[in-house]
């Protein structure tokens, strides 16, 4: 079970790594569709843009490394709940614009495709942040 539990932890890490990617190399893409959602006021859209990338990298070694851990489950768990209701909120108002998961590309609008995959990957944070607590509870 300790393995399973390991390599939950891993992939999750890894997920976090490969949404990272695109972002990083193209920040003023993800600042348009950051800004796309209407979320946040224009003059905070760029950093939200350059910092939340990275944010995911940390997050994503931390998971892989298993330093800790615990922390980096709970901010997976968090990012992936905002990203979902970001999403949902988008979706509600009719605002048609790209998730920004995993590209920055045109074709990642989103969808109800789009909430399966990062529902899933909620739910894998879950089970990692249960697995990763439980296990320092009894060690």
């Amino acid at each position: 079970m300790r393995i399973l539990g390991i390599l939950a932890r891993m992939a999750l890490g890894i997920v976090f790594l490969a949404a990272a990617w695109d972002k990083i190399v193209d920040p003023m893409a993800f600042a348009k569709i950051i800004r796309n959602y209407q979320l946040l006021p224009d003059m905070a859209v760029a950093g939200v843009a350059l910092t939340l990338p990275w944010i995911e990298v940390v997050v994503g070694m931390c998971l892989i490394t298993g330093f800790v851990a615990r922390g980096a489950s709970v901010s997976a768990c968090l990012m992936m709940a905002v990203f979902l209701s970001a999403m949902a909120w988008a979706w509600h108002k009719g605002i048609t614009t790209q998730c920004g998961c995993f590209t920055t590309k045109a074709d990642d609008a989103i969808s109800m495709a789009t909430f399966l995959r990062d529902g899933s990957i909620l739910a894998l944070a879950l089970l990692v942040s249960v697995d990763v607590f439980v296990r320092a509870r009894r060690d």
